[in-house]
C-alpha cells in the first residue's frame, strides 16, 4: 500500500487543481458523448444539457470500466491510461470552459433581490469549497480509499474474507476515487459528489423554478456529511433523481410503434438506474420502484415486453458481471446475489448483513429535526415538510404515482433497509423536483419558507466552519498536517505506526479502522465483530490470516478486540503512551481522552490454538 497520505504530493493545492482539471475533463467528455450518442434532445426535455455532462460521462465510463476492473489484472494500467486521457482533455478545455462561463449574460451572483437566491449562491459556493478539503471522513479513510488504493496497486478489487467492508461492499464508486488518486488528487471523490447537485440544478433551471426550490435541494443538512467525504453516494442519489425526472417529466410516445428516441430514452433511464446498484447495492430499491413506474408508462403488451427486454439487457450488461465475479471469488448461493450485496452462506456474513440492515439512527423525527444539534448533519431538515404540498397537486395523475412510490419506499426501507436520514435523501429529492416542476400550481407557506431560511443560515454557518476547519488544509503541507491530525480518524495513529514499521513490508492486523492510511498491508478487525474465531466454522478466516502471515498486531488502549489475538503475540515491539486522541470533525463531539498505541510481534503459525475463546469483540467505531 502507498504510505500516508494518499497522493504523495508535497503541495496540497496541486492535488486540488488536479481534481478540478479531471472533473472538467469529464464535463467535456460528457458533452461530446451527448452529441455522439445523439441523446441531447432527450436530456433537453427535462434539463439544460450542459448541466448533465458530468453525469453522462461518469455513467457511461462506469459501465465500460467496472467489468474491466473486475476481471482483468491489467485494469490498473487501463485506469491510469483513462485518467490521464480525461485529465489531458480537461486541461486542454479549461480555456473553453472559462470562455463559456464569462460569455454568459447577467452574471450577478450577489446583486439580487431574492433572498433565497442569495442564500443559494452562498451555500453553493460554500459546499464547493467544502468538497475541496482533504479527506477526513472515517468511512472514506476506512474501506472507500483502501479499495481505491488496492485497485491501483493490484489491478483488482480486494478479495479478502477478513476485510468485510472493502471486500463485500465496494463497487464502481471506488473506481472513480482511484481515477482521482492516479492523477494525484485525493479530493476528486468529494468533488464528484458535489457535481451531482449540478445535475439537479439543471432540471430546476429548465422549469424556471423559484429559488426556494434551489435552496431546498442544496441545503438539506445531510448534504454536509456527503460532500465532506469521498463516499460515492450523493452523486448516485442525484443521478437517480435525474432518472426520476426523465420518467415523470419527459414525453413518452403514445402511438403503437416505438421510435428510436423512445428506445434511447428507455435505455438511458435503465442504464442510470441499474448502474447505481454497482455503486451501492441498496440503490436496488429505488431502481426497482422507478423502473416499475417506467413500465406503467406503456399500456400495450408489446411495448411492455420491449421495455422489459431493454431493462434485462441493461442489467446483464451492467450488473451481471459483478454477480459472476462475486460468485467465482467467494462462491456461496448464486441466486442470493440477485437480491443481496453478497451471499450469506459463509459463516459470519449473515451477522454482517443483519448489522447493515438494522443500522438506524433514531425515529421518524429526524426527517425534520436532528436528535441533537451535534447530529444536525444526520437529518433531512425542514424541507421534509414539503411532502404536504403534494396535497395541492392531488388532481395531477403523476402525484398519485409519486405518493405510491414514496409509501412503498418508506415501508420497504423500514422493514429491510437502513432507517437513516441519508437513506431517505433520494425520495426527498424526488419530492422537491416534482414540486419544482409544478411550482405554478402550489403555494408555499410563508412560515415554512421563513423557518427554512433560518435553517439555511445555520447550514451555511456549519459549512463555513467546515471550510475554515477542513478546506484550509489544501493551502500548504503544514496546514494539511494540522487538519488531518485534528480531524482525520486514525491519522496520528498510523503516522506513528508507519514510522515505527518503516523498515518492514510485512502485513499487520490493525485494530484501527482507517486502514487506508497504513503503509503495511492491513488485515481489518472487521471479521471479529461477526465471526467467533473459536468455532470450527471460522476455519476459512484463520487459514486466510495464516496465508497472509501478518508479523505485527497494532492497536490502541481504547478497545478490547485486540485481546482475541494477544495470545498469538511473541512480545512487545513498540509502545507510545498518550499518543493520540480520537479525531472527530464535529466540534460538539470532541473528546480529549488520550490513548496509548501498542505494536506487538505476531506469530500467525500459532493460530488457531492461541486465539482467545472468550467474547471480547464488542463493536467500536474507532
Amino acid at each position: 500500500m502507498e504510505p500516508i497520505y494518499h497522493t504523495n504530493l508535497e503541495i496540497p493545492i496541486i492535488s486540488l487543481l488536479n481534481g478540478i482539471i479531471l472533473i472538467i475533463g469529464f464535463y467535456f467528455f460528457g458533452k461530446n458523448l451527448q452529441k455522439t450518442l445523439k441523446i441531447s434532445s432527450i436530456v433537453k426535455e427535462i434539463s439544460q444539457n450542459d448541466y448533465q455532462n458530468i453525469l453522462i460521462a461518469i455513467i457511461f465510463s462506469s459501465i465500460i470500466l467496472y467489468p474491466i476492473c473486475l476481471f482483468f489484472e491489467s485494469s490498473s494500467y487501463i485506469l491510469r491510461f483513462f485518467s490521464y486521457g480525461v485529465y489531458i482533455f480537461g486541461f486542454i478545455n479549461i480555456i473553453f470552459l472559462a470562455k463559456e462561463f464569462f460569455l454568459k449574460k447577467n452574471i450577478n451572483f450577489f446583486f439580487h433581490k431574492d433572498l433565497n437566491y442569495i442564500l443559494f449562491i452562498l451555500i453553493f459556493i460554500g459546499l464547493l469549497l467544502l468538497s475541496f478539503a482533504p479527506v477526513t471522513n472515517a468511512d472514506s479513510l476506512d474501506y472507500h480509499l483502501f479499495t481505491a488504493k488496492y485497485l491501483i496497486k493490484n489491478g483488482m478489487f480486494p478479495e479478502y474474507l477478513t476485510n468485510f467492508h472493502s471486500s463485500y461492499l465496494s463497487g464502481s464508486g471506488e473506481m472513480f476515487i482511484a481515477l482521482g488518486l492516479l492523477i494525484g488528487s485525493e479530493q476528486f471523490g468529494s468533488i464528484l459528489q458535489f457535481s451531482g447537485l449540478i445535475s439537479l440544478i439543471g432540471v430546476l433551471k429548465k422549469y424556471k423554478s423559484p429559488y426556494f426550490f434551489y435552496l431546498l435541494i442544496i441545503s438539506s443538512p445531510v448534504l454536509i456529511f456527503f460532500i465532506s467525504s469521498a463516499k460515492p453516494q450523493l452523486f448516485t442519489i442525484c443521478s437517480s433523481a435525474f432518472a426520476f425526472c426523465l420518467i415523470f417529466f419527459s414525453n413518452f410516445n403514445k402511438t403503437r410503434t416505438m421510435t428510436i428516441n423512445d428506445f434511447k430514452k428507455i435505455f438511458l433511464v435503465s442504464i442510470i438506474l441499474i448502474s447505481s446498484i454497482t455503486v451501492k447495492f441498496s440503490f436496488i430499491l429505488s431502481c426497482a420502484i422507478l423502473l416499475l413506474i417506467l413500465l406503467l408508462k406503456y399500456l400495450s403488451l408489446k411495448k411492455i415486453i420491449t421495455v422489459l427486454f431493454i431493462i434485462f439487457l441493461t442489467y446483464c450488461l451492467v450488473v451481471f458481471p459483478s454477480i459472476i465475479w462475486k460468485y467465482t471469488t467467494y462462491s456461496g448461493n448464486f441466486f442470493e446475489l440477485f437480491y443481496g450485496p453478497f451471499s450469506t452462506e459463509r459463516y459470519g456474513l449473515d451477522s454482517f448483513k443483519h448489522y447493515l440492515i438494522k443500522l438506524s439512527e433514531a425515529n421518524v423525527l429526524w426527517f425534520i429535526l436532528p436528535t441533537s444539534f451535534g447530529n444536525f448533519t444526520h437529518s433531512l431538515g425542514f424541507g421534509s415538510i414539503c411532502i404536504f404540498y403534494l396535497y395541492q397537486l392531488r388532481f395531477i395523475k403523476n402525484t398519485l404515482n409519486l405518493i405510491s412510490i414514496l409509501i412503498l419506499f418508506f415501508l420497504i426501507s423500514y422493514v429491510f433497509g437502513q432507517f437513516t436520514a441519508r437513506f431517505f435523501l433520494e425520495p426527498y429529492m424526488w419530492i422537491i423536483l416534482y414540486l419544482a416542476r409544478n411550482h405554478k400550481l402550489i403555494r408555499i407557506n410563508v412560515f415554512h419558507e421563513f423557518f427554512y431560511r433560518v435553517q439555511s443560515v445555520i447550514f451555511f454557518g456549519i459549512v463555513l466552519y467546515g471550510i475554515s476547519n477542513l478546506t484550509i488544509g489544501v493551502v500548504n503541507s503544514d496546514l494539511r498536517e494540522r487538519v488531518l491530525e485534528k480531524n482525520a480518524m486514525g491519522y496520528t495513529f498510523f503516522k506513528w505506526v508507519n514510522n515505527e514499521l518503516k523498515n518492514f513490508n510485512s502485513p499487520i492486523i490493525s485494530f484501527q479502522r482507517s486502514i487506508s492510511l497504513s503503509k503495511n498491508f492491513p488485515i481489518s478487525r472487521d471479521h471479529l465483530f461477526y465471526v467467533n474465531l473459536s468455532k470450527p466454522e471460522a476455519k476459512d478466516y484463520i487459514y486466510e490470516i495464516k496465508r497472509i502471515n501478518p508479523k505485527f498486531l497494532v492497536f490502541s488502549s481504547g478497545g478490547t478486540s485486540y485481546k482475541k489475538y494477544i495470545g498469538c503475540t511473541t512480545g512487545l515491539y513498540s509502545h507510545k503512551k498518550d499518543a493520540f486522541s480520537i479525531a472527530v470533525r464535529n466540534p460538539l463531539n470532541k473528546n480529549n481522552e488520550k490513548f496509548d498505541i501498542y505494536i506487538y510481534k505476531l506469530d500467525a503459525s500459532l493460530m488457531p490454538k492461541c486465539i482467545n475463546p472468550n467474547r471480547v469483540d464488542t463493536y467500536s467505531r474507532q
